[in-house]
């Protein structure tokens, strides 16, 4: 399994300078898997990640600061990636950072 980084401070994520996002290949199934270094703000919420590509999202769980990547986002030459966080009385949202795929 490939895990690709992202970084998240407040409201900004951004992909981990560190990790590698190259060669990443369009129709990848059960493969990549996101994973996710967040600022204090996010302490106690609970977390979705939601990906997305050609106008459609697919949201899924951020559990222990992982998430599996769809299959349905992963058909395109990229996906985006945000992730919304919640608890009581107190919502957080992040921008979207696209991720750029080859076709296959």
């Amino acid at each position: 399994m490939r895990t690709l980084k992202f970084i998240i401070t407040a409201q900004n994520i951004q992909k981990d300078p560190e990790c590698d996002f190259t060669g990443i290949v369009a129709g990848t199934q059960g493969y990549l898997q996101a994973e996710f270094l967040f600022s204090q703000e996010w302490q106690g919420c609970r977390m979705a990640a939601v990906f997305s590509c050609l106008g459609k999202e697919y949201p899924r769980p951020v559990i222990e600061g992982k998430s599996e990547i769809p299959k349905e986002a992963l058909t395109w030459d990229n996906f985006g990636v945000r992730v919304v966080g919640q608890r009581e009385n107190y919502r957080i949202t992040t921008n979207e950072v696209k991720v750029k795929q080859e076709r296959k």
